[in-house]
């Protein structure tokens, strides 16, 4: 039984120096853990879709996802603002289309700046001769939007933000990928767009690199086999002559690209995801994705942070736990993080990601409207010393978290019947460093660890390994 005695100032670092009692005769906090939980990681649900989706990451970090409610005359896009570590939707609009349309393809979202929000959607099937690809604006970080400009016919089922510009493509087409460039303030559609590969192209993805514009696209035809166009940063990307071939991939069907990371699936052999890096000028090496081979079912996606890191998320039939969303992480494609379960996404059919720099963000999963929490891990080390103490005698109990942040909580926590339990709590000091000690009253052996607390939507809870403390009389 275990309870925290006192807590004093411990020196420079300003953290807290607690003093716990551990023995037959102290009280013990009520309830108990078990295990190592990270609550934030269950997946949430914001609304019912019909349509694939994507996700946006403002500058103050708020998220912004888009995807299609219904179709017809009735058909909308729902635009959800979340908060991070929040799990309704703070602002939520839904925008209709003009005279009545469908809605077909994949809503894109985008932030370009702090404030400015714009969604592109592919409708049909009027006669305006500006065509059906609408491009709705906030001003207000997606409270309100005004009437939607149209900017084209080309149809949306991939974009990407190009500095202020955005790119975007039809998919599904004989008549090769095209793609079409508008700036976030357009007002009329521009007056051209290029084919970038002129191979036939089913699945289609748009990435940047260095602010330049890639088209990946897929032939499957006999061969199956993935291309990559780039135009570089200051070409015209609605002139078919600025891009130029910088991949081909015979056997690999196209998974998704970001950045300059593209996924690829092999059609023969393992069937495992490929992933290639962009260099200004061709792609580098294949790397295989860790445990991705195999066949069967799977749904996928890529997202490039802007730090540069590559992050894969993969729901599958081969899943350590079947049909749950993994990410993992690598900035080489040579070695990776280890795989992070998300949560259950056997209801998803499939993902689109927006992260920052640190690597956090969220995951949406649609049919239905599903997130899934993307958070920074924390590595917490805790030392006993001594580890053997005789009654009467207490022991430091000293550890680190990383990342440090001063003022962090931390609490002790000591193990009893499969069960953790809160015994002393503190605040981290300079470096992350924090101290405890605990002063034995009875024999026996006690094991105790370190947990550091979250940061909502950014900062996993940390968990340090189980250490012994050992009583003697």
């Amino acid at each position: 039984m275990y309870r925290m005695i006192r807590c004093v100032l411990a020196g420079a670092t300003a953290s807290l120096l607690c003093l716990v009692t551990v023995g037959a005769a102290a009280a013990t906090t009520a309830g108990g853990i078990k295990g190592d939980p990270q609550p934030e990681l269950k997946p949430f649900q914001i609304g019912t879709a019909i349509s694939g989706g994507s996700v946006a990451i403002e500058p103050d970090g708020t998220l912004v996802t888009v995807f299609d409610i219904k179709s017809g005359t009735t058909g909308k896009t729902e635009v959800c603002v979340l908060n991070r570590g929040a799990r309704t939707c703070s602002k939520s609009v839904a925008l209709s289309p003009l005279s009545g349309d469908d809605l077909f393809g994949t809503p894109q979202v985008f932030a370009p700046s702090a404030g400015h929000i714009v969604v592109l959607q592919w409708t049909c099937c009027d006669t305006n001769p500006s065509g059906g690809d609408l491009l709705y604006t906030s001003a207000d970080g997606g409270a309100t939007f005004g009437p939607p400009v149209r900017v084209g016919s080309l149809s949306v089922a991939a974009a990407a933000l190009i500095g202020s510009d955005i790119i975007f493509s039809e998919g599904d087409t004989n008549s090769g990928a095209t793609v079409e460039s508008i700036p976030v303030t357009a007002t009329a559609p521009p007056a051209s767009t290029a084919i970038a590969t002129a191979k036939p192209a089913f699945d289609i993805g748009d990435g940047t690199y260095k602010g330049g514009a890639l088209v990946a696209s897929d032939d499957l035809g006999t061969d199956y086999t993935s291309y990559v166009a780039y135009a570089p940063a200051g070409k015209d990307f609605n002139s078919s002559a600025s891009y130029h071939n910088v991949g081909m991939f015979p056997h690999e069907q196209l998974v998704a690209i970001s950045g300059g990371a593209l996924l690829t699936i092999q059609t023969t052999g393992k069937q495992a995801l490929e992933l290639r890096l962009f260099n200004g000028t061709a792609f580098g090496s294949a790397h295989v994705v860790p445990n991705s081979g195999g066949g069967g079912p799977g749904w996928f996606t890529i997202n490039q942070d802007p730090s540069g890191k590559v992050h894969v998320f993969s729901e599958d039939s081969r899943s350590a736990k079947i049909y749950h969303l993994y990410e993992a992480s690598t900035s080489t494609g040579t070695t990776w993080s280890k795989p992070q379960d998300l949560g259950n996404a056997i209801q998803d059919n499939g993902f689109a990601a927006a992260l920052d720099s640190s690597g956090t963000g969220l995951v949406l999963g649609t049919d239905p409207a599903w997130m899934y929490s993307v958070l920074s891990s924390q590595s917490v080390t805790l030392t006993l010393s001594p580890a053997t103490i005789k009654t009467g005698q207490t022991s430091t109990a000293s550890g680190k978290a990383t990342p440090s942040a001063a003022g962090r909580k931390v609490e002790l926590q000591i193990e009893k019947s499969g069960l953790w339990s809160t015994v002393a709590t503190t605040t981290e000091g300079s470096g992350g460093s924090f101290t405890f000690k605990i002063k034995g009253t009875t024999t026996g052996t006690f094991s105790y660890r370190a947990e550091t607390s979250d940061k909502p939507g950014y900062l996993q809870f940390g968990y340090s390994s189980a250490k012994p403390l050992k009583v003697t009389g």
